[in-house]
């Protein structure tokens, strides 16, 4: 099989690009004529490339489309009609084009006999790892509708979540980037002009003066490197986070540090009983359902714990005390899931505990912004201290010479 990139014109007039895997041009071609589009060009393209335009497309399609999907085909299923009526309604209704592409491909591939879930996972990582894997779940157990409503449910709680966590840090964001860029405009432009006069006068400049001169020369001398920090620093924490161990510490500090953990772990703790729970009611085993959690945690550190969870569970031993064992749940979970084991109603309990975390989940978020404030003021009223004791202190120097 090869991948072709075109460009197609469809039924509506508007110009379409997308990427297609086949047998040949020809097979290619054909391909697209059957999804009702006109097609202007088709070139070879090689795995990578067609990888990096699924990506690129996936930046112009927004969650809330994906969720609007995943409720739409829910209720058609659940009415009764056939998939493939089920996707032509619904990339006939959408609007994006680049998901509309990415839609036709998902329906050509339930035509051929592949699976939604696999026609879903082909387009890379355009659809969330939590979507394919409750569509698989729902093929599985013949509860597809539900898995589909269940998916839509979840992104739609984790995307209210992050809305609300970014709304929280945007004074903090914009408080300290304004801050370090007044600093640093004083440091480039104010104070080496201030260090001549001063040293001129023969003022003798206290310390924390030096240190900002230090800090002014190195801006000075080195500022073309330093503009390469916003760039190099992320870069060189993506590649770190690829070495498994610098990964576990990494996400075992997000559930240690006390603002983080406010949000990281109560997010972990609310997603690990939600998709529990929801594997629970579709019948899965416990060994799969760990195979199916561990993964869309995205945490190394949960992951290596409930790893060995999963063991102690295939050994016989109880759920509860396998996760107890590891020490990364609260009581009140293990308490929870141990009564829900003893009593056969594991899914409400996990539903318990999935509503109440997501509920301090929410508290912590709308509380995040009156937690972080102080501390940025912290930040912020001590670089502005800094400024004004380098400032002000060669100053207060000069003037009782000058009244001396």
């Amino acid at each position: 099989m090869s991948f072709y990139s075109y460009d197609a014109i469809d039924p509506a007039g508007q110009v379409v690009k997308g990427t297609v895997e086949s047998e040949s041009v020809e097979a290619a071609t054909r391909d697209i004529n059957a999804r009702g589009l006109y097609l202007v060009s088709i070139r070879a393209t090689t795995n990578r490339m067609a990888v990096f335009w699924k990506s690129f497309q996936s930046f112009s399609i927004s969650r809330t489309e994906i969720i609007e999907f995943a409720q739409n085909l829910s209720v058609m299923l659940k009415a009764g009609m056939p998939i493939l009526s089920c996707l032509e309604d619904i990339i006939s209704s959408t609007g994006n084009k680049a998901f509309r592409s990415a839609l036709q491909n998902v329906k050509q591939q339930v035509e051929r006999g592949s699976s939604v879930s696999t026609a879903l996972e082909a387009q890379g990582t355009l659809f969330p790892d939590i979507l394919r894997r409750l569509v698989a779940v729902g093929e599985e157990t013949g509860r597809f509708d539900a898995s589909l409503r269940e998916a839509a449910e979840h992104m739609l709680r984790m995307q209210n979540l992050a809305g609300a966590i970014k709304r929280a840090l945007i004074y903090p964001a914009f408080a300290i980037t304004t801050t370090l860029s007044a600093l640093i405009f004083w440091l480039a432009f104010v104070l080496p002009k201030l260090t001549v006069t001063l040293k001129g006068m023969g003022v003798k400049l206290p310390p924390i003066t030096l240190f900002l001169i230090g800090v002014s020369k190195l801006f000075h001398d080195h500022w073309k490197l330093l503009l390469l920090v916003p760039v190099v620093l992320p870069l060189a924490v993506y590649l770190a986070g690829k070495h498994p161990r610098v990964r576990y510490l990494r996400d075992l500090a997000y559930i240690k540090i006390p603002i983080v953990k406010l949000i990281m772990y109560n997010k972990l703790v609310a997603v690990f009983a939600e998709q529990f729970r929801i594997l629970v009611v579709a019948g899965m085993t416990i060994d799969r359902i760990f195979d199916l959690i561990i993964p869309s945690l995205g945490n190394e550190y949960f992951r290596v714990k409930l790893l060995k969870a999963k063991e102690n569970v295939l050994y016989g031993n109880l759920i509860s005390d396998s996760l107890k064992e590891q020490g990364i749940l609260p009581l009140l979970v293990i308490r929870m899931v141990g009564i829900g084991e003893s009593s056969g109603t594991l899914d409400s309990q996990l539903e318990f505990l999935a509503e109440h975390y997501t509920k301090k989940l929410d508290d912590a978020t709308e509380s995040l912004g009156k937690l972080i404030e102080p501390l940025v003021m912290i930040v912020v009223g001590g670089l502005f201290a800094v400024i004004i004791m380098g400032l002000m202190l060669p100053i207060y120097d000069l003037v009782s010479k000058m009244g001396k």
